[in-house]
């Protein structure tokens, strides 16, 4: 087999593969005798139909799947001896020649594909990521401790005929609320409630923070990338041709946020190259069973035992596409943490409605 490349131009290159019958005519007598052995035909006792009416019903057939076999083995095997970083995948040459498997033998395949371009996503010392520090108010505890107790309160009905409408009246802020807020390990007064509440609320906070550094993080790095030159008509074209569905019209209207995407993505492996970043399956575990405590917290279950924790995560990563998003959380919490040992983290203290306004 002859495996030819053409010179990378603007990211692009071309390869060609000539199959000889010394290449695969082996591979197809196989078959069709495999076949023949097999073959019930009236008129013919099991295993003795003709090789020429077998080669007739079969062999042209069977000559497609053998070549299209050898051909996709050895141009993965070709990109992966070149270490091509191919992008997407490889697509027939728009020049390629219609194959005639009847009256040819020799047989010649064009492919068209596209490689990553060289970038350098690291970030350094010039980089400046602000790190917030978000302030939990008097009035946030307070808005708090309200909601907790109107969440516990008592549901009153409505009454028709007193003309009332169905409302909630709060409980009382004391020792009965705390322990169904916080179980056992409730706290016995007033100020230890609020100072619990506190805490709660500096963890969300904290969490929030560190989202937003994610995204300043990403920023930092997608724009070191905006001068980057990418095979644009290529990918497109293999966008359009791997989603049969997509509409010229949708796929410039969206190509841009893809080619982001693919940008996040490339500097993601390039990074945790550079970091020695690697997810394991107890770190993916941890993870799910956050996001676990953090959704039964939003209905004021905050005391839910690590076993429940657990079932709820198991749960979730039986989702593929949930599994795929948290792995993909991790890593870039992992890569996160790794720029904040590298750029020019600067402390910032902010309060809520300021933080918000961040993400308007």
């Amino acid at each position: 087999m002859k495996i030819e490349q053409s010179e990378l131009k603007d990211l692009k290159a071309v390869i060609t593969l000539t199959l000889e019958p010394a290449d695969y005519q082996a591979e197809v007598d196989k078959q069709l005798k495999e076949v023949r052995h097999k073959a019930q035909m009236p008129g013919f006792r099991p295993g003795m139909v003709p090789a020429g009416l077998v080669k007739k019903m079969y062999g042209k057939g069977i000559l497609a799947d053998v070549l299209n076999k050898l051909v996709g083995e050895n141009l993965q095997k070709h990109i992966e001896e070149k270490k091509l970083a191919i992008l997407g995948d490889p697509l027939p040459n728009e020049e390629q020649k219609p194959i005639d498997l009847e009256n040819e033998n020799t047989f010649t395949f064009a492919f068209d594909v596209a490689v990553a371009p060289e970038f350098d996503a690291k970030l350094n010392g010039k980089n400046k990521l602000p790190e917030y520090t978000i302030e939990a108010t008097k009035e946030m505890i307070d808005k708090q401790v309200e909601a907790y107790a109107s969440r516990f309160g008592e549901y009153i009905p409505e009454d028709k005929e007193k003309g009332t409408k169905a409302e909630v009246k709060p409980c009382k802020v004391d020792a009965e609320l705390f322990a169904k807020v916080y179980g056992a390990d409730a706290p016995k007064d007033l100020k230890g409630f609020r100072a619990k509440v506190k805490e709660d609320i500096e963890r969300s906070l904290a969490e929030e923070s560190k989202y937003r550094f994610g995204i300043d993080a990403k920023e930092a790095i997608l724009k070191k990338m905006e001068k980057v030159a990418f095979p644009v008509d290529f990918l497109k074209r293999w966008v359009l041709a791997t989603n049969e569905k997509m509409t010229q019209e949708e796929l410039d209207k969206d190509f841009d946020k893809m080619l982001e995407e693919l940008k996040w993505h490339l500097a993601k492996d390039q990074l945790m190259k550079e970091y020695n970043i690697d997810v394991q399956k107890e770190e993916v575990e941890d993870f799910a069973k956050r996001i676990a405590k953090m959704q039964f917290m939003q209905y004021g279950l905050m005391n839910v035992e690590d076993e429940h924790l657990a079932n709820y995560a198991t749960e979730m990563l039986k989702n593929e596409n949930q599994l795929r998003g948290i792995v993909e959380r991790v890593v870039e919490d992992k890569i996160f943490a790794a720029l904040k040992g590298v750029a020019k983290v600067e402390p910032k203290k902010i309060s809520q409605e300021d933080f918000d306004k961040l993400f308007k």
